[in-house]
């Protein structure tokens, strides 16, 4: 193009002026002269677009692939909260005015420990009154004993008919009975005036107080609450999608406090219904070995590692695109020059990763400008080397 001027000048030496200028022509050879120009400029830009054409044919576009990797298993990770596996309030079996209560909220308990009392008056008249009916039923079973063994002997003599042997005999069955049944209810008596002393039923510290001196309680209503120190585990929620497989999954547990040192941890429980509202599953791991660091009521975070369902491979999070609400990718071999886009399932987004089914492992897909790609592009799949590993479940 730089030499278009002059070939210019010696095609239409009229056109030129002795001064150099162009269109030395009158005004209507001024006009043809321009449109001759026109015409030249476009038979000479041409070639050029030609040559552009089949230069931009020649050099394929390059477009980055990077191989779907197997999923062996992720990282879920819930929060949650330190509870005593043993947190059960405590109570009086019988009821009655209390009269001392010698504990409070922190205070550590151990089995046996007196821990409230009860106004003892109307149980000790019981127990006398219960001890009174036990004699009087000791001497009318002694009366119908001496009776039975006097009517007895007198019956084999003949004095008296077998008819009074016989209500001997059954004055006296009744009367050990009646025996029997005060001996109870002595027992009775004596158990209810222990009852009104409450005392630890295991090792713990007490975490709530609901009754103070002085208040009527009723027999079972709670008194203090006692967490147990045989154990600690760790209440979290889990979803509806994450319960499959929870019984096989290794878990471990870290505490808000020190995220530093991580606990083994092993489901105890897991509930069977979902929560009406929230929709979720209650489960309660078991802390192995917990130290003093681990609080009643401290947050904590369970760490469970899942295996990844089969036919599950890992992806950039940037080959995946959509037509409408499917999802797909594009597939090249390195070196290929076309692509194939092949749907999948989106499982679910891990860090820089998609996690999806559809694909094999070790497959290609395209990275990056999945966008810009057109099946009919002839394209130049290249492979991208490897940015470094990706950690799946980061996020979660």
């Amino acid at each position: 193009m730089s030499s278009f001027p002059a070939s210019l000048a010696s095609a239409f030496p009229a056109l030129r002026l002795s001064s150099g200028s162009w269109f030395g022509l009158g005004r209507p050879a001024g006009r043809v002269g321009a449109v001759l120009l026109t015409a030249v400029l476009v038979a000479a830009c041409q070639p050029q677009a030609a040559e552009d054409a089949d230069t931009s044919a020649a050099s394929p576009r390059v477009v980055w692939v990077e191989p779907a990797t197997k999923v062996a298993g992720y990282d879920v990770t819930f929060s949650g909260t330190v509870r005593a596996r043993s947190d059960a309030p405590s109570a009086f079996r019988v009821g009655g005015k209390i009269s001392e209560r010698l504990v409070d909220v922190g205070d550590r308990v151990s089995a046996g420990q007196r821990i409230a009392s009860l106004d003892e008056e109307d149980l000790r008249a019981g127990l006398r009154a219960r001890e009174a009916e036990e004699r009087a039923a000791q001497a009318q079973a002694r009366r119908t004993a001496e009776d039975r063994t006097r009517i007895a002997a007198l019956q084999s003599k003949g004095h008296v008919s077998q008819s009074a042997l016989d209500q001997a005999v059954a004055a006296d069955d009744a009367a050990a009975a009646a025996l029997k049944a005060a001996s109870e209810q002595r027992i009775l008596a004596e158990n209810q005036l222990a009852y009104a002393t409450l005392r630890a039923d295991r090792d713990g510290v007490v975490t709530a107080v609901t009754a103070e001196p002085g208040e009527v309680v009723a027999a079972g209503q709670g008194i203090v609450r006692i967490a147990g120190d045989s154990e600690r585990e760790v209440e979290v929620a889990i979803p509806e999608a994450q319960v499959a497989g929870l019984e096989e999954a290794g878990a471990s547990v870290t505490l808000w406090a020190s995220p530093d040192r991580r606990y083994q941890a092993r489901l105890r429980e897991l509930s069977p219904v979902a929560d009406a509202a929230a929709r979720t599953f209650t489960a309660r791991f078991a802390i192995d070995d917990p130290t003093a660091d681990a609080r009643l009521g401290m947050t904590a975070t369970v760490h469970l590692q899942q295996a990844a369902p089969e036919g599950e491979v890992a992806v950039p999070l940037t080959a995946v695109w959509y037509s409408g609400e499917a999802a797909n990718v594009w597939r090249a071999e390195p070196g290929a020059e076309q692509v194939t886009a092949v749907p999948v399932t989106v499982r679910r987004i891990e860090a820089e990763r998609a996690v999806v089914t559809g694909l094999s492992a070790g497959e290609h897909v395209v990275s990056l400008g999945v966008h810009r790609i057109d099946p009919g592009l002839t394209l130049k799949a290249v492979l991208r080397q490897s940015r470094g590993p990706v950690q799946v479940g980061a996020l979660r």
